[in-house]
């Protein structure tokens, strides 16, 4: 398998990754972001994204900020990630839903 820096990498600061939404409950909307050296914590509220052609609203952008450790002593780092996150009507529809 070829190294993330060789299939994620934008430039020297950005990456991207796909990922399925991991819930912290199997029956409910929160999220799991919990990793094995700390943790992702939201940060502000979520933003809009539109569509720049359209000026349609598309999706939404949520801002996280990476800290070490376990919550509630967790020590923030320098690390940033924003989660993009399709609007209803821009969904793929679920496997079950087809005939």
């Amino acid at each position: 398998m070829r190294a993330f820096s060789e299939v994620a990498k934008l430039n020297a600061t950005e990456w991207y990754f796909f990922s399925f939404r991991d819930r912290k409950y199997a029956t409910g909307y929160r999220t799991n972001r919990a990793t094995t050296s700390g943790y992702w914590k939201a940060t502000g509220k979520d933003r809009t994204v539109f569509d720049p052609i359209t000026a349609e609203v598309v999706g939404m952008r949520k801002t996280l900020v990476f800290y070490r450790n376990r919550a509630p002593n967790g020590i923030k780092t320098g690390w940033i990630m924003h989660e993009f996150r399709l609007e209803t009507p821009h969904m793929p529809p679920k496997i079950q839903h087809y005939v």
